[in-house]
């Protein structure tokens, strides 16, 4: 048991002995974290140490792929998401994904907002309202007011990251998870969307995953260290950066590996 995970009272996600394998390879093993509500938490760690991996076992997304085997417990908001009555459609809903690279659907800007109420059944007459809250939301709409029918794709990169987080925002989820959201935008866009990110915790818990340290110390309030698999240290995140517990965590915040 990684300390510092019992420091979070009520937990939005609690993960209990997570245990994931693809196949032969076990990728994740008895990770156990609370997350709070309304909070950001950082996840770091060289690459192919689960990171990633984590965060998709908080929706399902490991579902789809083959030889994927998962052991343990998720609990959101009471409710065991690998429970057998979990509709996963719903799950996802709930818990929205945005991800490294921006993935507009190849349709206008409004379409691609509209096109998550759409399926889940939001009334016509709603759309435009729906849509507008999303895209402001998302810090894009002054952007983007007078061209809504303009293809998404016609967006620089940063306008398109805000887009698909504004499609995200639209099916109003509780939680939304960070894949690396600014590995492939330039510096100007990173800060927006990390403003943007801070100022979306009043109304959603974040999980971002980051190789960028400056930025989990810019905009996390929780931090988790990844290694190999394991969930090595888990805290504050003022404390992880400070005043680390584990050689291996400080090792890797300083560069000495990773």
């Amino acid at each position: 048991m990684t300390e510092g995970i019992q420091n979070v009272s009520k937990p939005q996600i609690k993960v209990e002995n997570l245990n994931l394998w693809y196949g032969e390879k076990q990728a994740l093993k008895n990770v156990s974290m609370n997350i709070p509500k309304n909070s950001i938490t950082a996840l770091i760690g060289p690459s192919g140490c689960g990171k990633s991996t984590f965060i998709r076992c908080l929706n399902r997304m490991n579902d789809l792929i083959n030889n994927c085997k998962i052991e343990g417990k998720v609990t959101i908001e009471s409710d065991n998401i690998y429970g057998p009555d979990v509709d996963v459609v719903d799950l996802r809903k709930s818990v929205g994904m945005v991800f490294q690279k921006p993935n507009p659907f190849p349709m206008s800007i409004y379409d691609n907002v509209a096109y998550g109420p759409r399926i889940h059944g939001a009334n016509r007459k709603d759309l435009d309202g729906i849509v507008e809250q999303a895209l402001h939301s998302a810090a894009i709409w002054d952007e983007v007011s007078d061209r809504l029918k303009s293809p998404a794709l016609s967006l620089s990169g940063g306008q398109q990251q805000r887009l698909c987080i504004a499609r995200t925002l639209a099916v109003k989820p509780k939680i939304i998870l960070f894949d690396e959201p600014t590995s492939a935008l330039d510096p100007i866009s990173t800060l927006r969307i990390e403003d943007l990110t801070m100022n979306l915790k009043k109304d959603y818990t974040i999980v971002i995953v980051t190789h960028n340290m400056q930025q989990a110390a810019r905009i996390s309030d929780y931090t988790g260290f990844f290694l190999m698999g394991e969930l090595i240290e888990f805290g504050q995140t003022k404390q992880i950066f400070q005043n680390p517990r584990e050689k291996s965590t400080e090792d890797y915040i300083t560069g000495r590996f990773g």
